[in-house]
């Protein structure tokens, strides 16, 4: 986001770039209304308040900046990221404002000059030098916002880049009412002076409604919902999503989670999970800061377990020893910790030459089990992936099926 990130250099840090864009930001509002007093120019002060819009972004990016360095307290349990939307608010009132009088002078301006009076505007080639040289300016801060978000790939830096293109646009029709001034053709400025105006408001609007949301805590827009879903449904252990609101607090976006487990998980596994779950989302969606997650325990609980059988004798089957040289693999079923069924199944990889232990073990994860019941350890690799995926592994001196049957029921 907006913060430090001490792998880029100064000048590839987005706070150092908002800071550069709000201080030429200013220069520009600040000269361009000068000139726009000088000059009685209409176009140049709707150019003047366009670049107040742009201020505002670059502020409220600052102010983010700022507040999300504190951390959250029991009274503002989110922190404080929407202050920067109640400064866009109410300066989005003052652009309106500002703009409208701006339409009004224009149209009236329109009126008079089609009723044959003239709005006279002064033609300054000192003006005219350094709209050409803002423009210039612009332009080269436009292609260095593009190249760098390729790098940092920054959501504000592409949109303050998108933004810049509109600046070229307005700062190039003002020139060209510059122009018209100066062969006398007046009511030019007027003209591009509405068509600015018209687009600060749009502008305005676009700032007063996203604050208005965010205040309001609406629930935002996010283009990508169907693959951040994808990826949490496909998190191991992980049933179903009970609800998933995205939100915007500033520009910051939060995620708020509330899942459902498919078996009990233990405590440390649940807080492995949750710290897992957040890294991969923010890794493939880097535009979301924070994530907040809710775990619930299965609604129905189910469980179930598999031991690696020698023979296919259904209860009588004989344990096997060697868990990638097992020909048949035992599935014992329970819901609510009550025994419902078994299967046999054939161990599918048994004639496999090489990696048998893994590709058993990624088979029996697919087979949803809970439990792995074994007469020796697991070598390494097999043991990482049942680690990885929450199965938790026994070690027990038993003959068959039967007789885990029978160590289950007594609970031991």
């Amino acid at each position: 986001m907006l913060g430090t990130d001490t792998s880029l250099k100064i000048y590839e840090q987005p706070s150092f770039i908002n800071l550069i864009l709000t201080l030429f930001g200013i220069a520009l509002f600040i000269i361009k209304l000068i000139f726009s007093v000088l000059t009685n120019s209409l176009a140049l002060q709707a150019d003047a308040f366009d670049n107040m819009t742009d201020i505002i972004m670059y502020i409220s990016a600052f102010i983010g900046v700022i507040f999300a360095q504190k951390k959250p307290n029991e009274k503002f349990p989110y922190g404080f990221y929407k202050i920067e939307n109640i400064v866009s608010l109410i300066i989005s009132l003052f652009i309106f404002f500002t703009a409208y009088n701006i339409i009004l002078s224009s149209i009236t301006s329109i009126i008079n000059f089609i009723n044959g009076t003239f709005k006279i505007v002064y033609f300054s080639p000192l003006v005219t030098i350094f709209l050409i040289f803002s423009l210039c300016i612009s332009i080269i801060i436009t292609v260095y916002l593009k190249i760098i978000n390729k790098k940092v790939n920054s959501p504000i830096i592409e949109s303050e880049g998108n933004e810049k293109l509109f600046d070229i646009l307005i700062s190039f029709s003002v020139i060209i009412g510059f122009i018209g001034v100066s062969i006398n053709f007046y009511v030019l400025d007027s003209i591009i002076g509405l068509f600015i105006a018209i687009f600060i408001i749009k502008g305005g609007y676009d700032t007063f409604l996203e604050s208005t949301k965010v205040l309001l805590d609406a629930v935002i827009n996010f283009e990508k919902r169907t693959e951040l879903h994808n990826l949490i449904n496909a998190t191991p252990n992980i049933r179903n999503i009970e609800n998933m609101e995205i939100r915007s607090y500033g520009r910051y976006v939060f995620l708020e989670l509330d899942i459902i487990l498919s078996k009990n998980v233990p405590f440390e596994q649940t807080n492995d999970l949750k710290l897992k779950l957040e890294a991969d989302i923010k890794k493939k969606f880097p535009i979301i800061f924070k994530v907040i997650i809710i775990i619930q325990g299965p609604k129905k609980t189910t469980f179930r377990i598999a031991v690696p059988l020698e023979t296919n004798q259904e209860l009588d089957s004989i344990i096997s020893i060697h868990f990638g040289e097992s020909r048949y693999f035992g599935f014992l079923d329970y819901v609510d910790n009550k025994f419902m069924k078994y299967e046999i199944k054939s161990n599918k990889n048994f004639n496999e030459p090489k990696r048998k232990g893994i590709l058993i073990s990624d088979w029996l994860i697919s087979e949803k089990i809970d439990k792995l019941y074994l007469k020796s350890p697991l070598k390494k690799g097999p043991s990482l992936i049942f680690d990885n995926n929450y199965v938790q592994i026994e070690l027990v001196d038993l003959n068959n099926l039967n007789e885990i049957l029978q160590k289950i029921e007594k609970g031991n």
